[in-house]
């Protein structure tokens, strides 16, 4: 059971045909220690290979950089061994687990890998939605949470994972953002990964949607959300993410992570403003990359 949920094998299996190979590993000494999931391309490899984020698991959260450290140097011993030219990981944001995340990006770097770009990944804490959220957050997002709680919006969960497919296919077809998941590929995963979907209705209108996975304890990730051009004057998205915010503060759920706001590690100003505006904090997401 890895601590998230794109190091599970099912997840990767799914996936495994975009790969030319996918390596299972296990770093040992007395006792197994990590683990590593890694796809090979063109003498290349990578983790995740199709996911946001990947890099090494462990056993034992409590695990020592000691054995991190010999971890690396073996798998950098095998990697030679096959040679294979070059490998690249992308670390999880630290709200996944700070300790052990933390040792890595300190151990790989010691360890001759390099930083090739750092992300912006913007998280919501519902600790931070409370009765007090409205005066909490930016004036502007405050103006149009207002605007918009005005509006006849209905927001509902559903199970039309077409419908929600829909609405985010018509925001990036006009937006001119390509979606990298076609709707079957969306329709696979959600049968490996726990998952909620939303949509928000004005009359008989379905004009927003999101879909979310759990994708570590206590936390989901928003992978898709977006309204239908032409309704963005009464402020949908500020609709949509309240009422996304107040649906799992009435769980067990504590961060909500919204993504990357950037592209290579430039920053999308736009969004980055709207995230911190209605409550997100920002953390780093790095890119680790080495060659042999």
């Amino acid at each position: 059971m890895p601590y998230h949920v794109f190091n599970s094998s099912m997840f990767n299996e799914l996936n495994k045909y975009k790969c030319d190979s996918v390596h299972y590993l296990i770093f040992r000494d007395s006792k197994i220690r990590l683990g590593l999931i890694l796809g090979e391309r063109n003498n290349q490899v990578f983790s995740p290979f199709s996911a946001p984020f990947g890099c090494f698991s462990f056993i034992n959260e409590k695990i020592g950089i000691s054995e991190i450290d010999e971890s690396i140097r073996v798998l950098d011993d095998y990697l030679k061994e096959k040679n294979n030219n070059s490998i690249k990981f992308i670390l999880p944001p630290l709200c996944y687990h700070v300790s052990f995340i933390s040792k890595l990006i300190n151990s790989l770097s010691r360890n001759g890998y390099t930083i090739s770009s750092i992300d912006l990944n913007h998280v919501f804490k519902t600790s931070f939605f409370d009765e007090k959220y409205k005066e909490k957050i930016f004036g502007n997002a405050r103006n149009k949470l207002n605007l918009a709680l005005k509006q006849n919006f209905v927001f509902q969960k559903t199970e039309d994972i077409g419908l929600v497919y829909s609405i985010i296919l018509k925001n990036r077809q006009v937006r001119g953002f390509p979606l990298r998941m076609t709707l079957e590929q969306v329709e696979e995963t959600i049968k490996v990964v726990k998952y909620d979907a939303f949509v928000v209705a004005l009359n008989q209108d379905y004009i927003a949607s999101a879909l979310v996975y759990h994708v570590a304890n206590k936390i989901v990730q928003i992978i898709y959300w977006g309204d239908i051009p032409g309704f963005s004057s009464m402020k949908t998205m500020n609709f949509l993410s309240y009422k996304v915010f107040e649906y799992y503060k009435n769980t067990d759920v504590e961060i909500i992570d919204i993504g990357i706001s950037t592209e290579n590690g430039v920053p999308n100003y736009g969004l980055c403003d709207f995230k911190e505006s209605i409550g997100c904090s920002v953390e780093n997401k790095l890119i680790f990359e080495k060659f042999f």
